[in-house]
C-alpha cells in the first residue's frame, strides 16, 4: 500500500493531512450493533497528494480485518473505495474522520476559512454535504468512545471560529446545523485532536504564540455511568414460586413486592449517583391494589415480580448510579390477607 499525503499549514509549521479512527468490521454493515461489531477496528484517512482524492484504509490481517486489542503481526493497511469529495483535495486541510451507527464514515474538513461535514443520510440512501459554516481546524469523535453506550452514540464535531478565539461543538443528531458555543479562548489557538478519556472528551492543541505546546486543552463534563445491575434479596422464604425475569440490565429497574413485609433493613451501598434515587416507604397497608411504579423504560423491559410472602431479611441495592430514570421502590408493609397476583 503506497500513498502521498497532502501537507497543510499549522502557523509556521506543517502536518500530513492523515485521520485515524475507530470503525466497523465492515463498512455499511451494522452486523449485531455491538461496540466491538461498530468500533472495534482500526481505519485511517488521508487526502492524496499524488492522486488528489479521498482514500479510505482498514488494517487487516492476511485480508481479515484486524480487531483492536488483538496481536497486529502482519497487519497492513487495505484501501476501501469511497466516493469522491466534491471539492480539489488541493483546497483542503485538517482532514477528521469518524464512524457512526449506521457503520457508516464521517469526514470534516476545513476549505477557505469554512468548516465541511460528509455523512451518510439514511433517508436519501446516499452520501450528503453539511455546511459550510465560518470555522478552521475541525476534529471529529463518536463519543461512544467515551460510554461504550452504542444506542445513545453521536458524532461530534468540534472547530474553532471568531479569529480562532471561539470553541464550537456541533453533533451529527442535529445535523451538524446547531452552534453550541463551548469555550471563549481569549487568545488565538490550534485545534489538533478530540481523545476519548475516560468518561469524558479531551480536547487538545496549542495557543498560537506557542504551537509547539500542548497549551489548549478542553474536557467535556463527565458522561453518566452505565453499569449493570445486580440484585441481591437475603432472609427467610416462607414459601410458594420465585420466577426470574430478567437479571442484567442498563437502563431503569422496577421491583415489585406484593407480600407481607415482616421487617428488615434497607441498605443504599452505592448512594452517588448522576440520577436522584428514591425509597418510599407506605406505612401500614391494609389492603387494596398494588400497582406498579414504573410501566416502560427501555431499551428492553425489565421487571422482578415475587408473589409468596416475605417473612424478613435485608434488601441490598449493589449500585445506584443511572441515568435515564431514577430507581424507585415501593415497600407495601403489613399485608393483611389475600392473594397476590401479577397483573
Amino acid at each position: 500500500m503506497k500513498f502521498k499525503p497532502q501537507i497543510s499549514r499549522r502557523g509556521k509549521h506543517f502536518f500530513a493531512e492523515i485521520a485515524l479512527a475507530r470503525g466497523p468490521r465492515q463498512m455499511a454493515v451494522t452486523g449485531s450493533g455491538s461496540f466491538g461489531e461498530l468500533f472495534g477496528y482500526a481505519w485511517m484517512a488521508i487526502l492524496d497528494r499524488g492522486e488528489r482524492r479521498l482514500r479510505l484504509f482498514q488494517l487487516q490481517v492476511a485480508g481479515t480485518p484486524w480487531a483492536i486489542g488483538t496481536d497486529p503481526a502482519g497487519a497492513e493497511w487495505v484501501e476501501v473505495s469511497v466516493p469522491a469529495l466534491p471539492h480539489d483535495t488541493k483546497e483542503l486541510r485538517h482532514l477528521a474522520l469518524a464512524f457512526d451507527q449506521a457503520a457508516r464514515h464521517v469526514v470534516a474538513y476545513e476549505r477557505a476559512g469554512e468548516v465541511w461535514v460528509r455523512q451518510w443520510d439514511p433517508g436519501s440512501g446516499q452520501y450528503v454535504m453539511r455546511g459550510p459554516w465560518p470555522g478552521v481546524d475541525p476534529v471529529l469523535i463518536n463519543d461512544v468512545e467515551v460510554n461504550f453506550f452504542v444506542p445513545d452514540s453521536d458524532v461530534l464535531l468540534f472547530h474553532l471560529r471568531g479569529g480562532r478565539r471561539s470553541l464550537i461543538m456541533r453533533a451529527q443528531r442535529e445535523e451538524y446545523a446547531a452552534e453550541h458555543a463551548v469555550n471563549s479562548l481569549g487568545a488565538e489557538a490550534f485545534l489538533d485532536q478530540a481523545i476519548a478519556a475516560s468518561l469524558r472528551i479531551q480536547l487538545a492543541g496549542s495557543m498560537a504564540d506557542a504551537p509547539t505546546e500542548t497549551g489548549l486543552g478542553a474536557r467535556s463534563q463527565l458522561y453518566p455511568l452505565r453499569p449493570k445491575v445486580g440484585l441481591q434479596l437475603a432472609g427467610e422464604w416462607a414459601g410458594g414460586d420465585y420466577s426470574e425475569i430478567a437479571r442484567a440490565f442498563t437502563h431503569g429497574m422496577g421491583l415489585i413486592l406484593a407480600p407481607a413485609w415482616a421487617g428488615g433493613t434497607y441498605l443504599d451501598v452505592l448512594g452517588k449517583a448522576y440520577s436522584t434515587t428514591q425509597v418510599t416507604l407506605a406505612p401500614a397497608w391494609a389492603g387494596g391494589v398494588y400497582k406498579e411504579v414504573v410501566v416502560k423504560y427501555g431499551p428492553t423491559p425489565a421487571r422482578i415480580a415475587l408473589a409468596p410472602e416475605w417473612s424478613g431479611g435485608v434488601y441490598a441495592e449493589i449500585a445506584t448510579a443511572y441515568t435515564q430514570e431514577a430507581l424507585r421502590l415501593s415497600l407495601s408493609p403489613s399485608w393483611a390477607g389475600g392473594t397476590y397476583a401479577p397483573a
